[in-house]
């Protein structure tokens, strides 16, 4: 057995460069890369990071909890159905291209998928190839594709929060008022390699408790299959990092009950039904209680009567270095009060070699930061603020 299970490991492996979402990935973060790029030069005349900046700060999260989850069903003896890939495998890929991030959570690609196969075999007679997704035997896939749901959506809320919630990029949108105000956007797409065994295949277990989740085949195959999880989120109304932790954690509890919904159906069949219905309307509820909570909320990243709210810092900056943070605010530089970028920017030159700022942070409690400033440097030591809206011509996205 364990010869075979080695063998079919490094096959498996291989056979996740042979999936066209290993590559898709690569180029729609890039391509969503540049088009942020080319909106921060619009809005703020500089970019923020470069067009690798969303592959670069995903990959390996990704790749890590694949690794985890890869260990949890391949011990678990979770079987899925080749079909079954096949068809989440084209949804995903028909996502990632079009760019709707938002749309490839495990909740809506699953919920698609199941929604999709009636239709897939009404359609075979009329063209053979529907077939090719469709799966023998639905009814018995069904608790595994639960728990596989429940895992990837386990991943999803911890790649939110561990990730998603640190690599916000800053931006202007429209209020509700017809206001620019100061924005920040979460667009992550993470690939999540993952082992999972296909019945049919050259491993048969000598343990009779691997696999414990399989169809009743006598052997199986090992597949790596590269999933997508996606995650959108614009943040207006609260400190952006604030705002995506709780909705991870939120994932996270729908996961867990998924994954019991999934173990019951074991027993209870038709409870699989209910627990993949419950994970998509679960994962939209907390997506629209978010975006209607944030759309209702007075801006944060706005002008303020006293002192400069930061909207973003550029990496490797003066005000990188001098540990800034997104949400501070800055009432005093070289000693002088500041509420506008004018007056920041002539403060500034007070003391053109070295800088000193009064700082309320995240706790409202004031503290000075002070470094040297050397030739070369961004002549506003790296800050963007709300007010730079006035520097931006044409429509905010």
């Amino acid at each position: 057995m364990w010869s075979n299970l080695l063998s079919e490991l490094l096959v498996g492996f291989g056979k996740l460069f042979l999936n066209p979402f290993t590559y898709i990935f690569f180029i729609a973060s890039i391509f969503c890369g540049n088009l942020r790029v080319k909106r921060e030069r619009k809005h703020f005349s500089v970019r923020n990071f470069n067009v690798t900046f969303e592959w670069k700060t995903s990959l390996g999260y990704g790749l890590l909890i694949g690794l985890i989850l890869s260990v949890i069903t391949l011990v678990a003896g979770i079987t899925i159905p080749i079909e079954m890939v096949y068809l989440l495998s084209v949804l995903t890929i028909i996502s990632a291209l079009i760019l709707q991030f938002r749309w490839m959570s495990p909740a809506y690609l699953f919920g698609l998928a199941l929604v999709a196969l009636p239709l897939l075999n009404r359609g075979q007679d009329s063209l053979p190839l529907l077939k090719n997704f469709i799966p023998n035997d639905l009814n018995a896939m069904l608790p595994a594709i639960t728990i596989l749901l429940a895992l990837l959506l386990l991943a999803e809320g911890i790649l939110v929060q561990r990730n998603a919630a640190n690599h916000t990029t800053p931006l202007f949108i429209e209020s509700k008022r017809g206001k620019r105000v100061g924005a920040h956007e979460a667009n992550r797409l993470w690939m999540v390699p993952l082992f999972l065994l296909i019945p049919s295949g050259s491993i048969v277990s000598d343990y009779s408790w691997w696999p414990t989740l399989a169809l009743g085949d006598s052997g199986y195959s090992i597949l790596c299959v590269p999933f997508g999880i996606g995650f959108y989120q614009l943040i207006q109304g609260m400190l952006p990092k604030e705002s995506i932790k709780l909705v991870g954690k939120q994932i996270v509890a729908l996961a867990i009950i998924v994954c019991v919904g999934g173990i019951v159906s074991y027993f209870i069949g038709f409870v699989a039904f209910i627990a993949v219905a419950v994970a998509v309307v679960g994962r939209e509820a907390i997506n629209y209680i978010h975006k209607n909570r944030d759309i209702n909320t007075p801006s944060y990243f706005t002008v303020k009567s006293t002192g400069l709210i930061v909207l973003g810092i550029l990496p490797n900056s003066v005000a990188d270095k001098m540990n800034i943070k997104v949400g501070e605010s800055i009432t005093k530089v070289n000693g002088q009060n500041v509420s506008t970028v004018n007056e920041f920017y002539e403060a500034l030159q007070i003391n053109r070699a070295y800088c000193k700022l009064e700082v309320v942070d995240l706790n409202s409690e004031i503290r000075i930061t002070q470094s040297s400033v050397y030739e070369g440097e961004h002549h506003e030591l790296g800050f963007l603020f709300p007010e730079e809206e006035s520097k931006y011509s044409g429509q905010v996205g």
